[in-house]
């Protein structure tokens, strides 16, 4: 018995998986599951289920005033409108994201999600948020209908760059009237994305940049000793992304910590 007893005592607990049920959530209403931080979220019906909508159709008109909604959002989620956010505001209000309220961190484990493709003149983007630090600096993994690849992002100092695309020889051609699934796991500083079922991407947080355009020195902020949301362990609130004015629907969003 003492035996067993130890063996037990050496078996981790494991964490519970955190799987968005979004039954309860209001038709036509903002989801409370998500807090909207920019751009314009709803939840819709989408057959026999609630969905969330990034709704892409306002964003030309509310591009360029971001700050209230960043303000109240962030005293909710911070306690406090922090100062270095709304200072990022106007690239920020580029990118509509929508924070997970369940989940106070995210370090290591996976985030899935499925999406649709509805609609969008400028861009048609679906992605997973993570990292996101309290001065609204984020990673990001996202499919670009319109591009027809997979990329990381990453948000500092109030732009946006990437880290890196899927291969460029490899094109993800997906049906838009069917819903797709991503992927992501992070296992330390090892970043893997999956677009239904195929590997899409891989990085490892903390590489040094390649060099830039024309062989030019990478901008200083892709180097991690200067941008933390680059640096390992990945530790910060997690969500859904989205681009411009695209329109998209989400659900099954499910967070398996490790």
């Amino acid at each position: 018995m003492k035996s067993l007893i130890g063996t037990l005592a050496l078996i981790p607990l494991l964490a519970a998986d955190t799987k968005v049920d979004l039954s309860s959530e209001q038709v036509g209403r903002p989801p409370a599951t998500f807090e909207p931080m920019v751009g314009t979220w709803v939840v819709t019906q989408d057959g026999p289920d609630k969905v969330i909508m990034v709704d892409g159709r306002p964003w030309v008109a509310s591009k360029d005033n971001p700050t209230r909604l960043l303000v109240q959002s962030a005293r909710r989620l911070y306690g406090t409108s922090n100062e270095e956010l709304m200072d990022n505001a106007k690239q920020f209000a580029y990118f509509p994201v929508a924070v997970l309220k369940s989940v106070d961190t995210f370090s290591n484990g996976t985030i899935s999600v499925k999406f649709k493709t509805i609609a969008g003149d400028a861009d048609r983007a679906s992605g997973i948020l993570f990292n996101v630090k309290p001065n609204g600096d984020w990673l990001a993994v996202r499919y670009n209908d319109t591009e027809n690849n997979v990329a990381l992002w990453e948000f500092h100092n109030g732009i946006r760059r990437n880290i890196r695309f899927s291969d460029r020889a490899k094109k993800f051609m997906l049906d838009r009237n069917a819903w797709h699934d991503l992927k992501l796991a992070v296992d330390g500083a090892a970043i893997k994305t999956w677009l239904d079922g195929d590997v899409a991407l891989e990085y490892a947080l903390g590489s040094a940049p390649g060099a830039g355009r024309g062989g030019a020195a990478p901008n200083p902020d892709l180097l991690p000793e200067n941008n933390p949301v680059l640096r390992p362990p990945v530790a910060g609130k997690i969500g859904l992304w989205a681009k411009t004015d695209s329109t998209s629907y989400f659900k099954d969003y499910v967070v398996s910590p490790k």
